[in-house]
């Protein structure tokens, strides 16, 4: 047993604490509170103080670790749509001359980096299974959740997609990419996989307002990009198109629930959103990602409003020069004065914890946690006075000069 004690203590589940301590015990916690309080419950045991702030682990929640290499996607210019930006995308990947090991040796140096910023755990999605990350440096890299996404825009896609899914061993997770790209019964079947295996179903959600005008009329970019590379069948037109938004769509495919991780959310209403948390479904946002993109901000007040605590992602380089969750706090606070600093730094710690159905290991200091936790320190955290400078810092502050794994 080990006694954790700083000038503060940041356990998400509850207040900030200032001098407190942390308690572990065969790599979980046992208690946090009031450091005083701490050593006269626990006489004799030995204790480490650190000058600055302790703190759960990180959560990015959703990633794309095959498109490291690719940040040399332009930036969508202001006459330009989602589309383009998606075939900029594909061109460049059907052109790409990287070599296995260049690649391995992109996103290896990224899980590096993010596990020095304090991520503890991720999610990666790509279109290929990344055999590098059966052995994971573990020492150097967060814990990762993997999931493979599939296409299947028409009937062609479709019977691909299932015949490389039963080829599948069960342990490798798999989902959809987008109510654009993935037919309405693929999403089903995908799903119908996800719920027998337990896994979870990550899936980009309302990132682009077309979607709308896609799933009420079948009309607009989504489907002239299917048209160009014909790939448009009556693979969509199938699904009794009319629907006012994407969470809906999903809904009456009976594709949400508790596993589900809906990506983005940018244009839902508020209607959508109470729907999608009476399923128990989970949100993660990519602020930098929709900046980049210039696709619009998502309605956080509006999701803490009908109670869904949502988690953050990076998503990739491709969409986000630089992936940093200190910075998609930065974003998100600049972006919505009406939140709380402490309910976004909940977002990267618990709220990432819980959508990616890892509560019982991560997201706060709380008894019976893993005792994977940080502390981070900088000149502007060593002036805090009160535990509202702490979170203020900690989520408006960027990335720490010092951070560290307890």
């Amino acid at each position: 047993m080990k006694i954790i004690s700083s000038a503060w203590v940041v356990p998400v589940n509850e207040p900030v604490i200032h001098d407190g301590s942390v308690v572990i015990a065969e790599g979980r916690i046992v208690e946090t509170g009031k450091r005083r309080e701490i050593l006269g419950r626990y006489p004799g045991i030995d204790e480490t103080r650190y000058p600055a702030v302790l703190i759960p682990g990180l959560i990015n929640a959703h990633m794309h670790l095959e498109l490291s290499h690719l940040s040399d996607i332009p930036e969508p210019l202001p006459h330009q749509t989602f589309t383009d930006w998606i075939a900029d995308l594909l061109a460049r990947r059907m052109a790409d001359t990287a070599g296995s090991e260049e690649r391995t040796a992109s996103f290896s140096a990224l899980l590096n980096d993010q596990y020095a910023s304090g991520v503890v755990l991720a999610a990666d999605t790509g279109n290929e299974f990344l055999s590098e990350l059966d052995n994971p440096a573990t020492e150097g890299w967060p814990q990762i959740v993997r999931m493979v996404e599939y296409l299947g825009p028409d009937r062609q896609g479709d019977l691909a997609a299932r015949q490389k899914i039963g080829e599948l061993e069960d342990r490798i997770a798999v989902t959809g990419h987008a109510p654009y790209s993935t037919g309405p019964e693929l999403l089903q079947y995908i799903k119908d996989r996800c719920r027998r295996l337990q896994q979870i179903f990550s899936i980009h959600t309302a990132e682009s307002e077309a979607e709308l005008q896609f799933l009420g009329s079948s009309t607009g970019i989504f489907r002239d990009f299917l048209e160009k590379r014909n790939r448009w069948d009556d693979t969509f037109a199938s699904a009794a198109m009319g629907f006012s938004g994407t969470i809906e769509y999903y809904d009456v495919l009976g594709i949400l629930d508790e596993k589900t991780l809906l990506i983005h959310c940018i244009h839902v209403s508020e209607n959508e959103l109470r729907l999608a948390a009476s399923r128990g479904a989970h949100i993660c946002l990519c602020p930098g990602s929709n900046r980049f993109l210039k696709v619009g901000k998502a309605p956080v007040a509006k999701m803490i409003k009908v109670g869904l605590l949502p988690a953050l992602g990076t998503d990739s380089r491709a969409s986000n020069r630089v992936i940093d969750l200190w910075r998609e706090m930065q974003i998100l606070a600049a972006d919505n004065h009406e939140l709380e600093h402490e309910e976004i730094f909940a977002m990267a710690t618990l709220g990432g914890a819980h959508a990616l159905h890892a509560a019982r290991d991560f997201g706060s200091l709380a008894a019976g946690k893993k005792s994977r936790f940080l502390h981070v320190s900088s000149p502007s955290l060593l002036r805090c006075k009160n535990a509202w400078d702490v979170m203020k810092e900690l989520v408006s502050g960027g990335r720490p000069t010092e951070i560290s794994w307890v």
